[in-house]
């Protein structure tokens, strides 16, 4: 038997084994939940786990407009699958695609400061889950507990959904890896005895 004729039977093999998917994401993973969320009600999928979702339009706000720019050009040269000359947001090396992606797409961007802004992504989520956040993290422009808060409020699901504060740490749980690691267990054991 060919390889490719193996690996084209087991893969429906393999799907079928996970009829209990916890889909999780920390950060701008968090972000692609959210979007795949509102776009997928695969019914394998049993709950999710937003990990510290970033305000995306906080992120970028430091982008200058010759930045945008360059980002345009450097994409419409056909160069997007190439690091940019700069770091984007001040700090990430990616490439263009990517980076055109974040500031141009709007897909990502999906969770805001502001209680009046576009939460249309989480509005169509249908999953229960947990929602987690550090009350030091800078990347939600301001209060996280209520960034957090904000973003559950316009779920259908928010008065089934967890609400996890980690306290005293930031965006990566720095000196609370412990704790996370704990509450993220504690919530999967819970889901599990229901």
């Amino acid at each position: 038997m060919s390889d490719k004729r193996f690996f084209h039977g087991l893969i429906p093999r393999l799907t079928d084994l996970y009829e209990h998917i916890i889909l999780a994401g920390h950060s701008l993973g968090a972000n692609k939940v959210i979007y795949y969320l509102s776009n997928s009600h695969d019914p394998r999928v049993k709950h999710f786990f937003l990990l510290s979702p970033a305000n995306l339009t906080y992120m970028m706000s430091g982008v200058t407009a010759r930045e945008k720019q360059m980002i345009k050009d450097q994409v419409k040269r056909g160069d997007g699958d190439k690091l940019l000359l700069f770091p984007f947001m001040g700090w990430v090396e990616c490439i263009a695609n990517t980076d055109y992606d974040w500031q141009f797409s709007g897909v990502l961007n999906n969770v805001h400061t502001a209680h009046d802004g576009d939460f249309s992504q989480a509005e169509k989520i249908v999953h229960t889950g947990a929602l987690l956040v550090g009350t030091y993290d800078n990347f939600t422009d301001g209060d996280p507990s209520d960034f957090l808060r904000n973003l559950n409020a316009h779920m259908p699901t928010a008065d089934q959904n967890k609400l996890i504060f980690i306290e005293k740490t930031g965006h990566t749980y720095q000196m609370k890896n412990q704790e996370v690691a704990d509450d993220i267990l504690a919530q999967l054991n819970e889901w599990r005895a229901a």
